[in-house]
């Protein structure tokens, strides 16, 4: 995984964190204003609330694991180096270097993976991390989207009787959050790896950034980042 990524999960996991703070506080005071009103928590309540939230949650998920898939898709496509970070070998294996230079204890010559040459090459590579990324990537998003297929369907039929507009409107807003902030950060960072990778590209493949991983995030995160949009936009209408 490239360090882009693990900006985007960090901005990511600090956002969600601050949101589920926020809607604790929110309905906290939502009951505390609404007092009066009498306002029971039925079980249907729950009921809708538990559907919506899996579905969020096995809907950024899905995002993840296909995510990961087109990342390791794009490495037979475009090559290893757009979408896997490649190591230098132990400096101790090199031939160049006179016996009296050597240490005693060299070391591996990988300290992760092992011995791979890519482009004529030797770097330190773990030649099963594309197909383990093809089949954890599809695991994942295919068993999430089943998941989130089953959510939305329970939601249709119950909501059939009374929508809950103020939870509807909760989820939706909060995946358009979700979602935009991720696309915020990977956009940019999309474009300069893959401009980068394109047009001035390092000789030594191990000083490429990989643009693979922030590329296929886009792809995915960018049509429900308008998808959302379109329905917060709808549903402030419709109110």
């Amino acid at each position: 995984m490239s360090e882009a990524f693990g900006v985007v999960f960090f901005v990511l996991s600090a956002l969600l964190s601050l949101l589920g703070v926020v809607g604790v506080v929110y309905f906290i005071f939502f009951l505390v204003r609404n007092k009066d009103k009498d306002i029971k928590i039925t079980t249907d309540t729950l009921l809708k609330v538990y559907l919506y939230l899996i579905t969020f949650v096995t809907l950024f998920v899905a995002v993840g694991g296909a995510t990961v898939f087109l990342n390791s898709a794009f490495s037979y496509k475009f090559g290893i180096p757009f979408s896997f970070k490649l190591e230098k070998t132990n400096q101790y294996y090199d031939k160049s270097l006179s016996e009296p230079s050597k240490p005693d204890y060299m070391g591996p010559e990988c300290y992760m993976g092992n011995p791979t040459v890519i482009e004529d090459q030797t770097v330190c590579f773990d030649k099963e991390a594309q197909k383990q990324g093809l089949i954890n990537g599809l695991t994942i998003s295919i068993s999430m989207i089943l998941l989130f297929v089953m959510h939305r369907v329970g939601i249709f039929f119950a909501e059939k009787k009374k929508i809950m507009y103020w939870l509807k409107k909760t989820y939706t807003f909060t995946s358009l959050i979700v979602f935009s902030v991720v696309g915020v950060v990977t956009i940019p960072i999309a474009a300069y790896q893959l401009a980068t990778f394109l047009f001035s590209r390092p000789e030594d493949i191990t000083m490429i950034n990989p643009p693979g991983i922030a590329v296929a995030t886009v792809i995915f995160v960018l049509p429900l980042w308008i998808y959302f949009l379109i329905s917060t936009i709808k549903l402030k209408e419709e109110n």
